[in-house]
């Protein structure tokens, strides 16, 4: 089955806010994520808050972070909100987690140092290891690197138990990671390279996964952050709508018709295209900005049935 998360990081007002995520869950979208950031280059709601209040507005759609910064919150506060969200959502949590990559959110801040990435990443394994020992009950202790519990009990318990967890990356040491402890891999490689380039990262991304025992991993689903778009009227050129959106990204043509990073074309190619990138890659988790998403929201359901 192929999900569908649409990304929707603000809204001016609750009004709105409610609006758009009980449009999404009529549409039909598995998912309604918000970012993690804190501005300015990237204004955003704070995703647990915004989420929290779509839970009270809708009973199906699964609530996901895509994806918290692990840095901001000590896994111990982390443990709590998330399963408070999980408890009073009626289990629907997809909590993703990264380990930082915008730099100002460090620097314009102070909330902690822009310290290297094996650092960060490091704090990562660390922190998701103590999320798990927490919402699996009990007293917990942990002297870690970074982390240090004394004979702690989190409350509440979560519905889930784990609650999923979403880690989104493209090194080699985060995805090996993800093998071992996610539910969800968000993978992302750079736009701004050559053709040669992206297809080729994108490979190896997954051959590393696979090596680090996802392969065997039957509760484990490899997922994808759709950068481009266009959705056409039925019978439209697929050719011509694929040439203006290369023409947006540095990409030919024929590189935008199949790249697993992007849909372009009448309601019809589309399908036929996630089923390829599906059954080629193995990709079955797509995550969407909010423009392209509303385009998509016709043919959701059907997509998501296949």
């Amino acid at each position: 089955m192929l999900r569908f998360a649409i990304q929707i990081p603000s809204a001016p007002d609750a009004t709105t806010w409610i609006a758009k995520v009980r449009k999404a869950e009529a549409l039909g979208f598995d998912s309604v994520s918000v970012p993690d950031h804190l501005g300015p280059s990237l204004p955003q709601l704070a995703p647990m808050v915004a989420l929290a209040a779509a839970a009270t507005a809708t009973t199906r759609i699964r609530l996901a972070v895509t994806v918290l910064d692990n840095d901001f919150r000590h896994p111990v506060m982390l443990a709590k909100e998330a399963a408070t969200l999980d408890l009073l959502s009626g289990g629907r949590l997809d909590l993703g987690l990264g380990a930082g990559w915008l730099e100002e959110d460090y620097t314009k801040t102070g909330i902690t140092t822009w310290d290297p990435p094996g650092t960060r990443v490091s704090r990562l394994e660390e922190s998701i290891g103590l999320l798990k020992k927490l919402w699996a009950g009990g007293p917990v202790t942990h002297d870690g690197a970074h982390y240090r519990v004394s004979d702690f009990e989190s409350f509440p318990s979560p519905v889930q138990n784990p609650i999923p967890i979403m880690i989104g990356g493209g090194g080699p040491r985060m995805l090996r990671m993800a093998a071992r402890e996610a539910n969800i891999i968000s993978t992302m490689v750079k736009i701004g390279v050559d053709a040669d380039h992206r297809q080729a990262a994108f490979e190896n991304q997954l051959s590393i996964i696979a090596d680090a025992g996802g392969r065997e991993r039957d509760d484990l689903t490899i997922g994808v952050r759709v950068f481009f778009g266009e959705v056409t009227a039925p019978g439209a050129s697929r050719h011509e709508a694929a040439a203006r959106l290369g023409q947006r990204f540095g990409m030919a043509p024929d590189e935008v018709e199949r790249s697993p990073f992007g849909v372009v074309g009448d309601p019809t190619a589309i399908r036929d295209h996630l089923v390829r990138v599906h059954e080629e890659f193995g990709i079955g988790y797509y995550t969407i900005s909010e423009d392209l998403a509303w385009q998509l929201g016709p043919v959701i359901e059907e997509l998501s049935e296949l």
